[in-house]
């Protein structure tokens, strides 16, 4: 009996073992909520970071480019959100990525997750502290 439990341990411990799921990749270009604007995603290094690079479709025609406004440094807030890196410091976490995420509507940085859905969308949760929002970007495609 106890070679057959021996037998049965070793076995077990040769068994390959079953690599963490990595998360699906996030680079490409995305409307964000509302088609407001384009982000940009690549890798920089061991992470991720997502710039915005122009205004979307939900943006009104001849509509001035937005302005940095809400940032927390009053000598920011004349400077453009285009060409602003939104999305920083995304690495991998289980099946999806945790990074950073700035946002231009209130001048605050928040820790967010980002996930490729199976639908074709990015999740995109941004958190301060115990309150989050979520919201679904679309490829540009």
């Amino acid at each position: 009996m106890m070679r057959i439990i021996s037998l049965t341990i070793l076995a077990f411990l040769g068994l390959p073992c079953v690599a963490a799921a990595s998360p699906a990749p996030i680079t490409g270009q995305w409307f964000t909520e509302f088609d407001r604007a384009v982000v940009r995603i690549v890798a920089c290094g061991g992470s991720m970071c997502g710039t915005l690079i122009g205004p979307g479709p939900g943006t009104p025609k001849g509509a001035p480019p937005p302005l940095d406004r809400y940032n927390q440094n009053p000598a920011l807030r004349a400077r453009s959100v285009i060409g602003l890196t939104l999305l920083s410091d995304a690495k991998p976490d289980g099946d999806q990525w945790r990074g950073t995420i700035y946002s231009p509507d209130d001048g605050r940085a928040f820790a967010a997750t980002f996930k490729a859905e199976s639908t074709g969308t990015l999740r995109v949760k941004g958190c301060w502290g115990i309150i989050c929002r979520t919201q679904h970007w679309k490829p540009t495609r």
